[in-house]
């Protein structure tokens, strides 16, 4: 209970008033990008805001490194996922765009941030997500980029957030993110795909299937318990 999920009426009221003005904004004239984009950052505070005895700072500008949000977090009671990989700081960044996705430009520089503000991992929260799929583009880079720095990030589409309206916890899929990224580049096995980008979630319950069918895994409860086992550490799937 890290992060408190939306319990009250009048906090998913303020939720559902975000996501309805981040939709009629995806029309707004260019003249109001910035309104835009303050629109997007005020909903990830809002969200950010809901971990537990934690600071959240707004448009930070030290020196040249501009940040949209920085997560000071609390450092009481921590569990040991997010001591060992977020503590003490995440850095957040927004893109309210309906035309182009993150790009590896975007990623690069996210990363590049990160340290100079004392950070170990940082997240986008856009409409489109970050570009390419497998190891191409910008999905490619922050995996890449996670090898050789040790600094994941992560990235939520609106959409994906409002699964936090139906009792989602925040706190758990950042987890779910983290070790899908963790676990995907420490991938050796084949037919990781290069275009046309499974979901982590899918593809590993598709294997599960695979095996079955082949009659390498011949006992059926085995196979649902791998698949609940999947489902817990890297979260459902859309189909």
């Amino acid at each position: 209970m890290f992060w408190k999920p939306l319990s009250h009426d009048e906090e998913i009221r303020i939720f559902d008033e975000y996501i309805i003005k981040i939709d009629d904004s995806k029309s707004w004239p260019p003249k109001r990008n910035k309104a835009k984009g303050d629109l997007l950052e005020d909903f990830a505070v809002f969200i950010f805001n809901r971990f537990v005895g934690s600071e959240v700072l707004k448009n930070r500008r030290p020196g040249d490194n501009e940040t949209d949000i920085e997560i000071n977090l609390s450092d009481r009671a921590l569990p040991e996922f997010m001591r060992l990989y977020l503590s003490p700081r995440i850095i957040c960044e927004c893109k309210n765009k309906t035309t182009s996705s993150v790009d590896v430009g975007m990623v690069s520089k996210l990363v590049e941030i990160l340290p100079t503000r004392g950070s170990r991992a940082g997240i986008f929260i856009s409409l489109l997500g970050i570009s390419g799929s497998g190891w191409r583009y910008g999905e490619g880079k922050r995996k890449k980029l996670f090898i050789r720095t040790n600094l994941p990030i992560i990235s939520f589409k609106v959409d994906e957030l409002i699964q936090l309206r139906s009792g989602k916890n925040f706190y758990t899929m950042v987890k779910e993110k983290l070790q899908r990224l963790f676990d995907e580049v420490d991938d050796e096995s084949p037919d990781v795909p290069e275009a046309g980008h499974i979901e982590y979630t899918k593809r590993m319950i598709e294997l599960v299937h695979h095996f079955r069918k082949c009659n390498i895994i011949d006992d059926d409860q085995v196979s649902d318990q791998m698949i609940k086992r999947i489902i817990e550490r890297y979260g459902t799937y859309e189909c």
